[in-house]
């Protein structure tokens, strides 16, 4: 620490000597507001529950607003399209399609096969069935594949 104040004080007067003091302060400066800003910090990673933009996301939030539903859980399963290559992989198989691995191509949506919603006020029947009528109309799945569960 002597060292480096005896180094200063022989270099006081010297104008190099404050340049460099001051670029030194004004780097930090800049960092620490990078910092602040985000500049350095890891792009979230959206989960798919939250993430609006996915059809399970935009049917939570809907389906949370029917009077009754309470919080609102949705999981939906898609069928393996038999024109593609995956689809012939896959045929007659069912599988859920996470928003970074699509199963079938951009150009031509996957089949919806299910929903499963998983509300708190699923207990009441008249609330189940709004819910289940929301998903018909959303999806346009059948009655019958669309399954409504009591959340614990």
């Amino acid at each position: 620490m002597n060292k480096i104040r005896a180094f200063f004080a022989a270099k006081r007067g010297s104008r190099s000597a404050s340049i460099a003091v001051y670029g030194a302060l004004l780097l930090v400066a800049v960092l620490l507001y990078g910092m602040g800003e985000g500049w350095f910090k890891a792009a979230p990673r959206a989960s798919p529950s939250v993430e609006t933009s996915t059809l399970e996301g935009r049917l939570e939030s809907i389906l949370s607003a029917i009077r009754g539903a309470g919080r609102v859980r949705v999981l939906i399963t898609y069928g393996a399209d038999a024109g593609s290559e995956q689809g012939r992989e896959l045929q007659g198989q069912t599988g859920i399609i996470l928003s970074s691995q699509p199963l079938a191509s951009p150009e031509k949506a996957p089949e919806i096969r299910g929903a499963l919603v998983v509300a708190e006020g699923a207990s009441d029947p008249a609330v189940r069935l709004k819910l289940q009528r929301a998903v018909q109309a959303a999806t346009g799945l059948p009655l019958s594949c669309i399954e409504v569960f009591e959340m614990e």
